[in-house]
């Protein structure tokens, strides 16, 4: 027994790692480079924007490589190929922004190709790799395998971000494309090393996918669990990036605090996420991989986040007397929980519906997740720019942190409905069950 529990986990590890694997290789393009071109290049904000945007728009080929997969003998070959365009895409953004300094129009044509490349990089890669591990990974695991996964990604986030860092300090563009060329490397020799043999074969007994990608969309939008799942999936993780580009603001022009301060304040937001996982973990277990049990803890998480959220317009209008702090770490609380059991879930539905579908499945999650990241990021600064134009800063923060609030509550309840997961799934008697 304990030969096959380990080797169990060791294949979650390895694909956790490519997992990481493929995050990476986002760092430079979507955190250091729009800050380059903002401050070093004196673009307008709206540009990089437009990159990033360009990055999760074309993610709405997900479900075409999930389906894709699902017809190939082997998942493998979809998720290094993705790495590889990827890693590439990943150089290419470096250059084109070198191209920047001397010809804008010329180097934000490449950068916008770079950047399609890179979405199409983590769709391909990712959205297969979900579907690989929802076929492999037993299903009293699938909880514990999202929050390794999960978990294993941000360490590899982190890691990328210091050694990144202190490779461009002095800053220079040369310094850039060596940077971003090593974490390319790195990545994808990383990930094909931890890919190799850990696919198994593909069980004859199971039906074939439909050849046709607009039949196997129809066969899998037929079933109410995946159109709601689809739903849940888009307003979750609308309201869930809606507060990108506005907690920074946030912290400095209602509470005055300094970089270092909200710096601090992200830490605890982490702190706070990385616990939400842990907790998510331990419901997963309890839960034996029963799809009803994860969701109805993704549903408590979108819950408690919808109440921390309304914490946060509470620190707003009554600032700075209110407990800041403690609010950032319950609000990460849930978003882990949130998070971890939003994926677990994924990998659940994904498994247990019918066979040879698992990635036209995914993909089309994936698909929703994409979206609904992008257009919920452009929404929350949208919204924020619009009220501050109307109101005092503290309502117009109070104002997005409701709307968000609001729309996790929103869909909470399209998971209860759609999916069927009523109160007495979320006990833990029912998870015992």
């Amino acid at each position: 027994m304990i030969q096959p529990f380990l080797a169990n986990w060791v294949t979650i590890v390895r694909l956790a790692v490519v997992q990481a694997a493929i995050a990476s290789v986002t760092v430079i393009p979507i955190s250091t480079i729009p800050r380059l071109m903002v401050e070093e290049l004196s673009l307008l904000a709206l540009l990089p924007a437009g990159l990033i945007g360009a990055h999760y728009a074309v993610q709405a080929t997900r479900v075409r490589f999930g389906h894709g997969s699902d017809r190939s003998p082997r998942r493998t070959p979809w998720i290094l190929a993705g790495l590889a365009l990827l890693s590439l895409s990943g150089v290419g953004c470096a250059f084109a922004t070198r191209l920047m300094v001397t010809d804008p129009v010329a180097g934000y044509i490449a950068a916008l190709l770079a950047y399609s490349g890179v979405g199409i990089g983590v769709g391909a890669a990712g959205t297969t790799l979900f579907a690989l591990v929802s076929t492999t990974v037993a299903p009293e695991r699938r909880a514990p395998a999202a929050t390794t996964i999960f978990l294993t990604m941000i360490l590899g986030l982190v890691i990328t971000s210091k050694l990144a860092g202190s490779a461009m300090i002095p800053f220079s563009y040369q310094t850039l494309i060596a940077a971003s060329s090593t974490v390319s490397l790195a990545a994808f020799v990383l990930g094909t090393l931890a890919m190799l043999g850990v696919e198994r074969p593909r069980h004859e007994e199971a039906p074939p996918a439909p050849s046709r990608f607009r039949e196997a969309l129809t066969d899998v939008w037929r079933d109410p669990r995946v159109r709601g799942f689809t739903v849940f999936v888009f307003l979750s993780m609308f309201a869930y990036n809606m507060q990108e580009l506005v907690m920074e603001p946030f912290s400095a022009a209602v509470f005055g605090l300094e970089p270092g301060a909200s710096t601090r304040l992200s830490g605890d937001h982490h702190a706070g996420v990385f616990a939400g996982l842990i907790l998510m973990a331990v419901v997963g277990r309890l839960a034996r991989g029963r799809p009803a049990a994860l969701v109805g803890a993704t549903v408590t998480g979108c819950l408690a986040s919808a109440v921390a959220l309304a914490g946060l317009a509470a620190a707003a209008l009554t600032a700075p007397d209110w407990p800041l702090r403690p609010t950032i770490l319950v609000y990460g609380l849930a978003n882990g929980l949130f998070a971890g059991g939003a994926i677990a879930a994924m990998f659940s539905l994904a498994g247990d519906g019918e066979g040879g579908r698992e990635g036209t499945r995914v993909g089309m999650w994936g698909t929703a997740q994409a979206l609904g990241f992008g257009l919920g990021m452009v929404a929350g600064a949208g919204l924020l720019d619009a009220t501050r134009a109307l109101a005092a800063d503290s309502y117009a923060f109070a104002s997005v942190f409701l709307v968000e609030g609001a729309l996790f509550t929103i869909a909470s309840l399209v998971a209860m409905r759609v999916l069927q997961i009523f109160p007495k799934d979320m006990t833990f008697s029912a998870l015992r069950g």
